[in-house]
């Protein structure tokens, strides 16, 4: 989050009640995902979907991120377990490996952590496109389904 970030401040009890939203939200749309166990890293995950799209497979392994994060709990901070991701969308693991250490890939995830600094983007999740814009800072502010159809 930029240091000059000011969205609004959680209420008490925000976590609880996300986590009963959620709950609700899964079992309403009969979605088979699950919140992480712990916070983990992203950056790691963000530098393997530059490499991945450069080699053309970044929707299968966004997708594969996805599932690694809500339905599997994965580790996605570990390079290995991002590594067995990678080999399972068709990456080289080698190549990938390579990729986590590449300052090329590294100043990519840079120049959208700048961007969305410079967007004031806030929060997760948050959306920008030619139609409109979601900064979801509280589960209250999720957008229903057909609000989102209309963004995107």
């Amino acid at each position: 989050m930029p240091a000059d970030a000011n969205p609004p401040a959680k209420p008490e009890g925000y976590g609880e009640g996300a986590q009963r939203f959620l709950k609700e939200l899964v079992s309403e749309m009969g979605l088979s995902i699950q919140p992480p166990t712990e916070k983990r890293s992203t950056r790691l995950a963000h530098t393997g979907g530059k490499y991945a799209r450069s080699k053309g497979k970044f929707s299968p392994y966004h997708l594969r991120i996805f599932q690694a994060v809500w339905e599997k709990d994965e580790d996605i901070g570990d390079r290995h377990v991002l590594a067995g991701i990678a080999e399972e969308v068709g990456l080289d693991r080698e190549g990938f490996l390579n990729a986590l250490g590449n300052p090329e890939y590294d100043m990519l995830v840079d120049d959208d952590l700048t961007n969305a600094d410079k967007n004031k983007i806030w929060t997760i999740p948050s959306y920008i496109g030619a139609k409109g814009e979601i900064q979801v800072h509280h589960y209250n502010d999720i957008p229903s389904l057909e609000k989102l159809r209309e963004l995107l």
